[in-house]
């Protein structure tokens, strides 16, 4: 085979590939409007319950920082593309059958919305192939903590820990120089020189919903960029610990606020700065971590350039 013919074969492949990717983002794009139209109810009631509730905002965020995920890693989607796998159906199938058990006999709302993340996944399966569905596990985990939790599991699964770190964030302010704290419930009265109040922890922290945002911000930072098997273990492990701690600062922060400023226990001032305040930390310890070389598998972040310089040249 001359050089010619080697050419027209490579340039042959290339437009190949290039249809068979556009063929699977027309399907996965297809497939996308589906689901949406089969879990509408499940996504409008999510779509109004965030718009009402400052407490579930983040949900209306994970929109933008999946887009953002998209634009920073859409070369390794289009890379990665295939024809599918018919293992998508399963997928498919277990999350409808998910839907339909949670629906008759047993009724459980939080079941249904999560029933959309099996499908969602066996649509990427099914249309796109193993290493896309790889490479989404990042847009999923942010999808699933957009997803509100009922109050009732909220409150069995978080109150008590929080309980604690409420405890924690007043013993830390009790250190204050001329304050005394003193804890009620999820409240800490202090008395300073300067006067005496409350500050609101509880007022509204209920469930401590922040921790959601923060393990957002976990996945977000580490699925921006094709990190090896070893940084991402290391992030994991990390993770509930960064987490707690962020939404320690958090209470602390909000104290500090509080009791300096001398704020009205229903003023949101405290609340927000230290909302603010503790993102900024939470994203600096998982950039910090995030950064720590594992030797595991290392060879996947040493093709993250190669391969987007060969999709570049391609």
């Amino acid at each position: 085979m001359n050089m010619m013919e080697q050419e027209i074969e490579i340039s042959a492949g290339r437009q190949g590939g290039g249809t068979e990717h556009g063929a699977a983002v027309l399907r996965l794009s297809v497939l996308l409007c589906l689901l949406t139209w089969a879990f509408w109810p499940e996504v409008a009631r999510i779509f109004i319950r965030t718009a009402r509730s400052s407490e579930m905002a983040h949900a209306m965020v994970v929109v933008f920082t999946v887009g953002a995920l998209l634009w920073r890693r859409w070369k390794y989607f289009a890379a990665e593309a295939t024809r599918g796998s018919v293992w998508g159906m399963v997928l498919i199938m277990g999350g409808l059958a998910l839907y339909s058990l949670s629906t008759w006999p047993f009724s459980y709302g939080y079941v249904r919305d999560i029933a959309m993340m099996p499908v969602l996944a066996g649509v990427i399966l099914v249309t796109c192939g193993w290493r896309v569905l790889k490479l989404s596990g990042g847009i999923l985990l942010m999808v699933l903590l957009a997803i509100p939790i009922g109050n009732r599991l909220y409150a069995t699964l978080i109150i008590h820990p929080e309980t604690y770190t409420i405890a924690a964030a007043g013993r830390i302010l009790d250190q204050l120089p001329g304050v005394s704290i003193m804890q009620k419930g999820v409240d800490l009265f202090f008395y300073s020189d300067a006067g005496s109040g409350v500050v609101a922890l509880g007022e509204s922290n209920r469930g401590a919903r922040m921790l959601l945002v923060f393990a957002s911000i976990g996945v977000f930072v580490a699925f921006c960029r094709k990190r090896s098997l070893g940084r991402l273990v290391v992030i994991a492990a990390a993770a509930g610990p960064v987490v707690l701690f962020a939404n320690l600062v958090q209470l602390v922060f909000w104290g500090l606020i509080a009791i300096y400023a001398h704020l009205a226990p229903t003023n949101s001032v405290a609340r927000n700065v230290s909302a603010v305040g503790s993102l900024l930390v939470a994203y600096c310890l998982f950039a910090i971590v995030s950064s720590f070389k594992v030797n595991l598998f290392t060879e996947v972040e040493q093709e993250d350039d190669c391969l987007a310089e060969d999709v570049t040249n391609a």
